[in-house]
């Protein structure tokens, strides 16, 4: 789906990054900033709670070996359900749609596993609309495994290898770098991430939107 042929009026925003780099504390912030600006706003994250997304999690946490083809299965046909239901009725309605990962992490992630990223991509833009904007929130792989296991007090999933979890900043890090892209350090304070955050929001997001 090109940004030619979509006919949202909405404004379409994917926050990225590997675990531990902050995502939910900072979603958190900025969905208290859109509604002290009364911005019209939805939240979304994948994977879902849907059939898919269940699945998916299930695996993760159970170490269930899968390949990444069948990871990427799971994930788009998980994505579909969300664009459908979700993601275009809100754009429609002309609302900020801010996703908690998006088809970049397939990109990041399967790509790392081996697959083709712009094979990725291609195959997700055939029915996702492409974000507006993707902020990448970038941190050392040995820094986000240290504030999950610090935090969460738990064991990691079968995503978080810190060898492999290079190979996917590298990604997320080359996303970034693309037009619609902005690459912001999660090793600051909370607080300085959040003000890059809404600067970039800022910068990109059309007048109408601050009413």
């Amino acid at each position: 789906m090109s940004d030619s042929d979509s006919d949202d009026k909405g404004f379409l925003i994917s926050i990225e990054g590997i675990d531990g780099a902050g995502k939910s504390t900072q979603i958190n912030m900025l969905r208290q900033w859109m509604q002290d600006k009364k911005i019209e706003n939805v939240i979304l994250k994948e994977p879902t709670t849907g059939q898919y997304g269940r699945e998916i999690a299930r695996r993760a946490i159970a170490h269930e070996l899968t390949s990444p083809e069948e990871e990427l299965r799971l994930f788009m046909e998980d994505r579909k359900e969300d664009v459908k239901k979700n993601i275009l009725p809100a754009l429609r309605s002309g609302k900020v749609v801010v996703m908690d990962r998006y088809y970049q992490s397939n990109i990041a992630y399967q790509g790392a596993r081996g697959l083709d990223p712009r094979q990725i991509r291609e195959e997700n833009e055939q029915f996702s609309p492409r974000p507006d904007l993707v902020i990448v929130l970038d941190i050392d792989p040995a820094k986000g495994l240290s504030r999950i296991v610090n935090q969460r007090k738990s064991q990691l999933d079968a995503f978080e290898k810190e060898e492999y979890l290079r190979k996917v900043r590298d990604i997320f890090l080359d996303i970034g770098r693309q037009p619609n892209g902005v690459v912001i350090s999660a090793e600051q304070s909370t607080e300085r991430v959040h003000e890059a955050i809404v600067k970039a929001i800022e910068e990109r997001l059309p007048a109408h939107f601050f009413k």
